[in-house]
């Protein structure tokens, strides 16, 4: 093992500088394992203080990598949105802890899932404290709705035909 080492140092080191301190130092004075580094103190024979290192190349080894990995999707979010139609046993919302809350005619499953307990419609709206609930009410028919601006033509007529309805 020390031959190889003194072999090994002496084929990385100059001739000129070798030369000048003794194989012996080296055997007794060397700190390290075969390859990696050598650190060679101030020798007692020779008056100059000197200090080297020999490292061997580096290449980095195949570790494993620490960002592959990745977890399955979860799907999570609201499935049915508000005056949409709704059977019993449909999912409304997916979610993670309680952002919206069981009201009438929901029901909320051990992950949080809310879903209804009744035919109907869905209906979001704001409780006290901040608290959104999600409600089944009965259906409404809104195919007879009119819309807004149908009902203010109805309330108010138009200027053009009340100027000649005045002649």
């Amino acid at each position: 093992k020390t031959f190889l080492l003194r072999h090994k140092i002496m084929s990385c080191l100059s001739s000129s500088f070798v030369s000048s301190v003794a194989p012996a130092a080296f055997h007794a004075r060397s700190s390290s394992v075969a390859g990696c580094s050598v650190v060679v103190p101030q020798t007692s024979t020779s008056s100059n203080a000197f200090s080297f290192t020999i490292e061997a190349a580096h290449k980095k080894g195949t570790g494993s990598v620490k960002n592959g990995r990745d977890s399955n999707p979860k799907y999570r979010g609201v499935k049915l949105y508000g005056q949409e139609k709704c059977r019993a046993g449909n999912i409304i919302v997916r979610q993670l802890g309680n952002k919206f809350h069981a009201g009438p005619g929901v029901g909320t499953g051990k992950d949080f899932t809310l879903y209804a307990l009744r035919d109907g419609e869905i209906l979001f709206k704001n409780g006290a404290g901040k608290k959104k609930y999600v409600c089944v009410v009965d259906a409404v028919d809104r195919s007879a709705d009119v819309s807004r601006k149908t009902k203010r033509r109805e309330l108010y007529s138009p200027r053009a035909s009340a100027a000649v309805e005045s002649r």
